[in-house]
């Protein structure tokens, strides 16, 4: 079954702040390839500047996911130029302290993946079940948990869907009382959500 996001991600971006831009990569993974020899292995990173790059490069990113047998994942937290330039100078300088000079490479996409400038946080709730009743029954305990925020205008901003269920991508909420009656849910505070699937 394929997955497709594009046009659901695209209503996500923004780019209103200067220096603002997304991170996303190609992914193989040795669920779908057993012969790899690790978990996942990179295909590509892109990076989207404006909000005509996602769909510039959508045959591109679509062709590597069916060439690699891979997916493709965007993290919807916006990055900023200026501070991913500054992390990634203290993680090259990092790795040349400890003589580790063959990751130097890695530090860009490295920073990308692990930082955000997102000042209204947002959230992936990943739902495992195409079950209608328990995705409704999460929809309406986060937004009870939004509502009992002061003064805040969270939200859910999307629902995206999965090989497996959904991903809500919300505005963040008490994960503990969240915790309390879904457990087995997984909530991933500065993670990609899926773009497309072949």
């Amino acid at each position: 079954m394929t997955v497709d996001n594009f046009e659901l991600i695209n209503e996500l971006l923004s780019f209103e702040k200067p220096n603002s831009f997304y991170f996303l990569q190609i992914l193989q993974r040795r669920k779908e390839n057993p012969q790899l020899q690790t978990n996942s292995k990179v295909i590509d990173n892109y990076y989207l500047y404006d909000n005509t790059d996602l769909n510039k490069l959508r045959d591109r990113i679509v062709e590597d996911c069916e060439k690699y047998n891979a997916r493709a994942y965007i993290n919807i937290n916006v990055l900023n130029l200026e501070k991913v330039g500054l992390f990634t100078l203290q993680k090259i300088t990092e790795l040349v302290i400890k003589k580790d000079f063959k990751s130097i490479k890695n530090a860009y996409p490295s920073v990308c993946g692990s930082h955000h400038s997102e000042e209204n946080k947002r959230w992936v709730v990943d739902i495992d079940t195409k079950d209608k009743d328990f995705i409704d029954n999460v929809r309406k305990e986060i937004k009870l948990l939004h509502s009992e925020i002061k003064n805040n205008q969270y939200k859910i901003l999307a629902e995206l869907p999965t090989r497996q269920g959904v991903h809500i991508i919300s505005n963040p909420f008490r994960l503990d009382k969240f915790k309390e009656k879904f457990s087995d849910v997984t909530v991933q505070k500065n993670s990609p959500t899926i773009l497309y699937i072949p």
